[in-house]
């Protein structure tokens, strides 16, 4: 009989860093014997003070729980901000794994596979793609340079940063390759795949079905220039709609096509996810027929929760097979 392990998985703590230390403690009292932070525990909060200081109270509310922690950004970190954080816990804390720098783990007959970023930045440097000219790196764009400058380390931005000129704009960007995975995956059996994003399906039920506003035509918004096929949060979006501006309310399977693409290529069949709020703790297989919560699969493709709704989740592993528990801190006061 296989070892069975238990991963607690947290994401999408957007509003309330605090709801991740109650998170923690509970799914340490379910048991879990590590920890997956899966991207969005980082966002803009006002000022690089807060900004810091809320991603390094989560990072370190793992790592006081003694757990082996794996984390990654999603569509919200910053280069900036997020990366002196995570590598300050990573030398301080053994038990907090940067999967940037490490995104492949075999385990107790089974293996993690991580792929960091997201395709669709709210505010956010890390990415994902299938570029074949651009490999997985860190890179600095200069509005007086055509080409991407290749960065070894946040050092070497702040020296290009230090020579600009008054007129001269620049962006981070951390780019992860997702055709990586086609050499990191050695045993697609054994192999569960932790993104931020998911890839995409086709039904409603599915772990990337979103609901959002897009904006139809440029318009104006209390000053402020809002062009064609901007993107809003639903309850806002809606709110716009009332008042009459052009925004359609849409709701529609909005994971990554080439991610569906490559997952099929290689048989990648068990994949945790976040990203989509209206997915939260949802789970089926690759054709998106439901699967319970406590039983061992093959195929699992889930949501593990959207951490502003108190949702998070456990994976169980049992050798190449899965079994997935939603958890609602609501239920644990």
């Amino acid at each position: 009989m296989s070892q069975e392990v238990k991963y607690g998985f947290i994401s999408d703590a957007h509003e309330d860093p605090g709801i991740v230390m109650r998170a923690v403690s509970v799914l340490n009292g379910l048991e879990v014997n590590r920890l997956v932070l899966n991207g969005d525990i980082g966002q803009n909060r006002g000022t690089p003070e807060r900004t810091m200081a809320a991603m390094a109270f989560i990072i370190e509310q793992a790592a006081k729980s003694g757990l082996e922690t794996f984390v990654q950004p999603g569509s919200h970190e910053t280069v900036g901000f997020y990366q002196p954080v995570i590598e300050h816990f990573a030398e301080k804390y053994p038990n907090i794994i940067d999967t940037l720098k490490h995104r492949k783990h075999e385990k107790e007959g089974h293996h993690l596979v991580f792929l960091p970023g997201s395709d669709f930045v709210c505010g956010g440097e890390y990415q994902i793609g299938d570029s074949p000219n651009l490999p997985t790196g860190s890179y600095m764009q200069i509005n007086s340079t055509p080409n991407l400058i290749i960065l070894n380390n946040l050092a070497e931005a702040q020296g290009y940063i230090n020579q600009l000129g008054p007129k001269d704009r620049y962006a981070l960007m951390n780019f992860s390759n997702m055709n990586d995975l086609k050499k990191e995956i050695t045993s697609p059996e054994k192999t569960i795949v932790i993104c931020h994003v998911p890839r995409r399906f086709n039904l409603s039920n599915a772990v990337d079905m979103a609901e959002f506003g897009l904006v139809e035509k440029d318009f104006v918004l209390d000053g402020e220039n809002i062009p064609k096929d901007s993107i809003f949060k639903i309850e806002f979006a809606k709110e716009l709609s009332k008042r009459g501006l052009p925004v359609e309310l849409r709701r529609e399977n909005r994971g990554n096509n080439d991610l569906a693409q490559l997952y099929h290529e290689i048989g990648v069949r068990k994949a945790v996810s976040g990203h989509f709020h209206e997915a939260s703790h949802k789970a089926h297989d690759v054709r998106c027929n439901n699967v319970p919560q406590n039983t061992f699969v093959n195929e699992l493709f889930w949501n593990s929760g959207h951490m502003d709704k108190g949702h998070c989740g456990i994976l169980t592993v049992r050798g190449e097979e899965v079994s997935y528990q939603n958890v609602d801190l609501n239920d644990y006061k």
